[in-house]
């Protein structure tokens, strides 16, 4: 009668706890998954840490495989970070990810070895990119920097200028193994030996009496030079007739002495005006900031950090230059250009000051890009009389 009794309560228990079973929900995703990769040609080392548990040992993945991997993530979770070092690799894989629902961050390449160990190796370096992020994405924005990912179109205007720049250095440097080449052999080397034409080139042989066999290898160093010439000279078109189809609507045509040349290139390296905040943002991204080291009661400030973008910071002190010359009622030219007759030629004065007028030039045009001023209201003229001719470089 007890064996009934117990067979009559199991058998009217069960049905209720697998009623009880179908009834509970499903397990439910995660907040957050990071993923943090040392990105390499052949292989990915990820590092995962799920929520604010402890991060997981690296795994190797292939590159198609790792991304693969990084998009069933989000089955399990629903938020995915996923952070790389800038590199080789480009912006394609965040751009890819992105695409698919993963969050990336691009982070600037850094020293990840903070204790100075001196063991470097692909999955420490995972590891210490998991950790950055972790801290990050807690809110302490010191523990990287994060890196703007540019469109595919802003990407592809910004490598012509950057070509250009590439092809500089390389006729640059056709052109100092050729003069290196006349001073290892004692011979005379006239200013830009491989410019002119034939004539001209033929001209200068006879004029210099080269012997036959250093004239047939200045001869491959100034077909490459003419040819990188020749590239250099359609890039530069290329890129000048963009310039007055980009301008901002608060200024419809260039400044005078604003070479278009300078504006585009600035225009693409920051590829979007918008993206700063404030005026130490600015001056932040092109490196034109002071150095300071200070401690307790003693204050040293320094020359410019040069942190920012080189292009950028070059192209800014150009157009100082030239304000000084062509606008003579900009308001940052009135307040530099009396010290600027007091200090010497050539001087550290004038360099410093230059830098100066740049930063101040760098702020302003963010504030014409971003409509919060005009040309007239800064004392910047239109451009009047002939047009700037780029000289040789």
């Amino acid at each position: 009668m007890v064996d009934g009794w117990m067979r009559h309560l199991v058998l009217h228990i069960q049905p209720m706890n697998q009623q009880e079973n179908n009834n509970r929900p499903k397990t439910s995703k995660v907040n957050l998954i990071k993923l943090s990769a040392d990105v390499h040609k052949r292989d990915y080392k990820i590092s995962r840490q799920i929520g604010d548990q402890n991060i997981q040992p690296t795994q190797v993945f292939k590159p198609e495989a790792a991304y693969d991997w990084a998009i069933k993530q989000l089955e399990l979770a629903e938020r995915v970070v996923f952070c790389y070092e800038a590199g080789s690799s480009g912006f394609s894989l965040a751009r890819r990810l992105k695409l698919q629902g993963v969050e990336p961050v691009v982070m600037c390449p850094q020293k990840l070895d903070e204790r100075c160990k001196r063991v470097n190796t692909d999955k420490r370096d995972s590891r210490a990119i998991a950790g950055r992020l972790d801290r990050f994405l807690a809110g302490n924005e010191e523990a990287l920097v994060k890196v703007r990912i540019p469109s595919a179109q802003e990407e592809d205007e910004r490598a012509i200028s950057r070509q250009r720049d590439q092809m500089m250095k390389g006729r640059k440097q056709f052109e100092a193994q050729g003069r290196s080449l006349l001073m290892f052999k004692g011979l005379a080397c006239p200013g830009n030996w491989w410019r002119g034409s034939e004539a001209d080139w033929k001209e200068t042989v006879q004029k210099q009496a080269w012997p036959a066999g250093v004239v047939e290898l200045l001869e491959v160093y100034r077909r490459m030079a003419l040819a990188a010439e020749r590239e250099i000279a359609q890039l530069t078109l290329k890129i000048e007739k963009a310039a007055g189809e980009n301008l901002p609507a608060s200024m419809p045509a260039l400044p005078n002495g604003f070479g278009a040349l300078s504006m585009e290139i600035l225009r693409r390296e920051v590829c979007d005006w918008s993206r700063f905040e404030n005026r130490g943002n600015v001056g932040s991204f092109f490196g034109i900031c002071c150095a300071e080291s200070s401690s307790g009661e003693r204050q040293s400030q320094g020359s410019i950090t040069k942190t920012g973008n080189p292009r950028c910071r070059h192209a800014l002190i150009e157009l100082a230059w030239r304000a000084l010359q062509f606008q003579p009622d900009y308001w940052v030219v009135k307040k530099f250009k009396t010290r600027m007759d007091q200090a010497k030629p050539r001087s550290v004065t004038r360099k410093k000051l230059i830098v100066a007028m740049a930063r101040l030039i760098g702020v302003d045009l963010w504030r014409l890009y971003t409509g919060q001023t005009t040309p007239a209201k800064l004392g910047l003229r239109a451009k009047q009389g002939k047009d700037y001719v780029l000289k040789n470089a």
